[in-house]
């Protein structure tokens, strides 16, 4: 009974191993063909999605296309604002969203006025 039993975990072990290691590129694995590895950009994220939370931006930084249109939620319990450094702001608030699009190539720099700069972020248009 006991050499069954350790026949059937070795056999356990080989197929997760044989399933884990699985091929393919990129993110998602699996690729039959030619992959094409992504790579993040030096800003770190690609979301289109920021949440305001007390006292940050998550992620605080993030690259998108030109076009995009980028989206902060208010998910925290204290009051923020979204300003960029060009001037175009959210109102203050403790719920909702903010939608800016962004038409053209660049960085654009902002922060809370209410916390300053340990609160900023910034989205990079490419």
């Amino acid at each position: 009974m006991r050499h069954h039993w350790t026949r059937l975990m070795v056999a356990s072990g080989a197929m997760i191993l044989a399933v884990g290691c699985g091929g393919g590129g990129g993110y998602g694995g699996g690729a039959t063909g030619p992959t094409t590895t992504q790579t993040p950009p030096a800003g770190g994220s690609t979301s289109t999605n920021i949440s305001v939370v007390d006292n940050a931006f998550r992620p605080a930084a993030t690259t998108v296309p030109v076009g995009s249109a980028v989206t902060w939620t208010w998910n925290g319990a204290v009051q923020h604002n979204v300003t960029f450094d060009d001037g175009t702001a959210s109102p203050t608030q403790g719920s909702g969203t903010f939608v800016r699009t962004f038409t053209q190539a660049g960085t654009y720099a902002y922060h809370c006025t209410i916390h300053g700069v340990a609160m900023s972020g910034k989205v990079t248009v490419q």
